[in-house]
């Protein structure tokens, strides 16, 4: 599901870019910005990378229905769905050489997310399913928060912002009980 949303993301960040400013080449991807090893991810250079940066439980919303109709009349318990807060870390990584185009890109993702704060199946058809509804909005940290969280990514910092994406439902259907209907 994490992965459906941040390529549903990234695909509507590069369509928005495109028409923007006429351009051919896709501009954003997901990718982390350094490997496990330490060695710089390959193909970053000038591009917009989008990055999970943390997973959180959103733990306001509450599921009461656990229970899904079987073939008879039957009911399957299943468990709760787990909601997922994302938080993305959208970085301009371009070369000193440019970066005023690296202040450009992550300008126009700002501007698309401000004017785009969330998405959802009526609005945006090509959303995948089983995703209702995401909502963007800036997640701010100190500057000292910023710092720790570039060196715990072992990258040099670049331009970049902190959304916070609620909200994706995790939510298998296996069935761990039965019990039978009234009637």
């Amino acid at each position: 599901m994490i992965a459906k949303a941040l390529t549903f993301i990234s695909n509507f960040l590069n369509k928005e870019i495109k028409m923007n400013y006429g351009i051919d080449e896709d501009r954003v991807m997901v990718s982390s910005l350094i490997n496990p090893d330490g060695s710089v991810s390959d193909n970053i250079e000038n591009k917009i990378i989008i990055s999970v940066i943390n997973l959180e439980h959103e733990t306001t919303v509450k599921s009461a229905n656990t229970y899904v109709s079987g073939n008879t009349n039957n009911f399957g318990k299943v468990a709760p769905p787990v909601y997922l807060n994302l938080y993305l870390l959208v970085s301009a990584n371009y070369d000193s050489g440019n970066y005023l185009e690296a202040l450009k890109m992550l300008s126009s993702v700002i501007g698309i997310f401000q004017s785009n704060t969330y998405f959802t199946k009526q609005i945006n058809p090509d959303i995948p399913a089983p995703l209702d509804k995401l909502t963007f909005e800036i997640f701010n940290l100190p500057i000292n928060e910023l710092s720790h969280i570039w060196s715990g990514i072992g990258a040099k910092y670049v331009p970049s912002i902190l959304y916070k994406v609620r909200m994706i439902t995790m939510q298998e259907n296996l069935i761990t009980g039965e019990i039978s209907g009234v009637g």
